[in-house]
C-alpha cells in the first residue's frame, strides 16, 4: 500500500513538473490529475467555434490548423463547486496575456462528450453541459492557451489547460543531415552544451530487397535508439524511426537527420 501511494505521489510530482512553464497561475487547491507532453512539430487543431452537427456529423463550426508542439493538464479542484467562478479566474488571465478568440459556455458550447472524449481525450471531463466553459485566447508571443472547465456528473469540479507553441514563439529550428551514427554523435554532443536546446533526431533507412516496409522502419528505430543512449542529455534527445517511409532526396534513402530546436 505504501509503494502505491508513494508511487501516486511521484506521478503527481512530475505531472507538475511537466506543466511548470505554464504562464497562467493555478486556482487555489488544485490537484493534477494527468499532463501531456509532444513536442513534435506538427499541424495541431485549434477550435475556434462552438460544436455543431454539420452534414449529420458533429464536428466546430470553425477551427484553425497550427504549426507546433502541444502541452496539456488535467486537475481536478476539490474545493470549488462553482464553474462560473473557475472559468472568470482563467479568463481574466488570458484576458491580460493575449486576445481571446472564442469562448462559450453551457449548452452553448455543444455534446460535452465530444469536448471531453474526441477534443481532448479525457473522459474524467465529460459531465452535464449546462456546467462547461470553453475559452481559447492567443497570446503575445504566439501561442494558443485553451481552457476547459467541467463538473461532473458527482459534482467533481475539473479544469483542462491546453497549449499550443507555435513557431512563432520564438522557436529556432535548424535540419542537419548525416550520412553515419558516428557524425550524427558527435554533432548531437556538441549541440547539446547549448542551454534550451532539444534534439529531434530523425532516422530514414531505405527499403532493403529482403525486408518490407515495417521491417525498415524498426530497423531506423533501433538506430536511433542506439544513438540516444550514447548522448549523455538523452533526455534533450526524442528520436523518431522513419525507415522508407519518407520520400528518396538528395542526401539519399538512408540518412539521419537532426532537427535542433532552440527558444
Amino acid at each position: 500500500m505504501g509503494c502505491s501511494r508513494f508511487a501516486c505521489f511521484i506521478c503527481l510530482v512530475f505531472s507538475a513538473v511537466a506543466y511548470a512553464d505554464s504562464p497562467l497561475e493555478d486556482y487555489p487547491g488544485l490537484e493534477v490529475v494527468d499532463s501531456q507532453r509532444d513536442d513534435t512539430l506538427a499541424s495541431r487543431l485549434v477550435i475556434l467555434g462552438s460544436l455543431k452537427k454539420i452534414n449529420n456529423l458533429l464536428e466546430p463550426e470553425r477551427v484553425e490548423y497550427a504549426s507546433g508542439a502541444r502541452k496539456s493538464m488535467t486537475a481536478f479542484i476539490p474545493n470549488e463547486r462553482r464553474t462560473e467562478t473557475v472559468k472568470e479566474f482563467y479568463r481574466n488571465q488570458l484576458l491580460s496575456l493575449g486576445e481571446i478568440l472564442f469562448e462559450c459556455s453551457g449548452r452553448t458550447c455543444g455534446s460535452s462528450n465530444y469536448w471531453a472524449n474526441t477534443v481532448f481525450g479525457a473522459s474524467i471531463l465529460y459531465g452535464p453541459e449546462q456546467f462547461q466553459h470553453y475559452a481559447i485566447a492567443r497570446l503575445r508571443n504566439g501561442d494558443y492557451l485553451a481552457i476547459y472547465v467541467a463538473m461532473r456528473g458527482t459534482r467533481k469540479l475539473y479544469v483542462h489547460i491546453e497549449t499550443t507553441s507555435t513557431r512563432k514563439s520564438g522557436q529556432q529550428i535548424d535540419r542537419f543531415i548525416f550520412q553515419s551514427s558516428d557524425a550524427a554523435v558527435t554533432a548531437a554532443r556538441k549541440m547539446l552544451e547549448e542551454d534550451g536546446v532539444v534534439l529531434h533526431l530523425v532516422v530514414h533507412q531505405g527499403v532493403k530487397e529482403d525486408e518490407d516496409m515495417d521491417d525498415s522502419v524498426s530497423r531506423s528505430l533501433n538506430i536511433g535508439q542506439e544513438i540516444r543512449q550514447r548522448l549523455a542529455d538523452s533526455d534533450q534527445v526524442i528520436s523518431h524511426g522513419l525507415g522508407g517511409l519518407a520520400p528518396y532526396d538528395v542526401h539519399g534513402a538512408d540518412r539521419i537527420e537532426l532537427l535542433v530546436i532552440r527558444r
